[in-house]
């Protein structure tokens, strides 16, 4: 009898490998310079955050609100919302915004600056990300069958970015710096290319117990690709080798 399923363990569970966005930081300072957001002028990609922190080397009575029609809305001190959430305080406060949408959004201190870049202010400007991102799904790959027999599992490789994604494939039981040829693990295909919002590949792993005794055997699928943020992923596989089900010539088995 064969069993198989792929399954993620631990922290990695039912996850796929994708990259992650980028975080970014913001400071109200009092000076040198005068009260002033640094850095006041930023570039970010959609998707990445910003956090926005009073100065503890210097806590000034600050806030941080988004000028009318800013591609994302934000009103925060403490916490994000609205007033009197968000408004000016003395604190160490320090409040993340995510930017979902391509656009620009001034912002400026209701203390001490005004929408339109008056005083303390800044603008941050989204962009569209023009890069691949990989999506390795469901996870780490369990199988097992019984000795003398082989099987089949199956991962997929997406691309959630905005570029075309081209990746290959290898193999190892130590790290993905010392690819190896395992004779009873193959990949098909080891290589291709995804188009941005294009469907994603599907890989089939063919585990083969033919020669292999009775134990677990562990190792590691490398996927090397153009994306900027995941150079390489590492999917690890344990095959589980069990004893040949012992059936008599009278049909019962024992």
């Amino acid at each position: 009898m064969r069993r198989i399923q792929l399954c993620a363990a631990g922290a990695l569970a039912l996850a796929s490998f994708s990259a992650f966005a980028a975080d970014h930081v913001v400071i109200a300072r009092n000076g040198p310079g005068g009260r002033h957001f640094d850095p006041a002028t930023l570039t970010i990609d959609v998707g990445d955050t910003v956090t926005f922190k009073n100065d503890i080397a210097g806590l000034g009575f600050h806030n941080v609100a988004s000028d009318p029609g800013a591609v994302t809305a934000f009103h925060c001190a403490d916490a994000c919302g609205t007033s009197p959430v968000g408004d000016a305080t003395m604190n160490a406060w320090s409040s993340t915004v995510t930017f979902p949408t391509a656009g620009t959004a001034g912002f400026y201190c209701e203390i001490h600056g005004a929408p339109g870049g008056l005083g303390m202010s800044g603008i941050i400007t989204v962009v569209a990300s023009t890069a691949p991102s990989i999506d390795v799904a469901p996870g780490p790959v369990t199988a097992t069958t019984e000795a003398g027999t082989s099987t089949n599992a199956t991962f997929s490789i997406g691309n959630s970015g905005t570029a075309a994604l081209t990746w290959n494939a290898d193999v190892t039981s130590t790290d993905c710096a010392a690819p190896e040829t395992l004779p009873w693990l193959a990949l098909n295909p080891i290589s291709g290319s995804v188009a941005a919002a294009a469907p994603a590949t599907d890989v089939d792993v063919t585990l083969d117990a033919t020669s292999l005794a009775v134990g677990v055997y562990n190792a590691t699928i490398c996927i090397h690709s153009n994306d900027p943020a995941h150079a390489i992923v590492s999917l690890p596989l344990e095959f589980t080798v069990d004893t040949p089900d012992l059936i008599f010539s009278n049909g019962f088995e024992l």
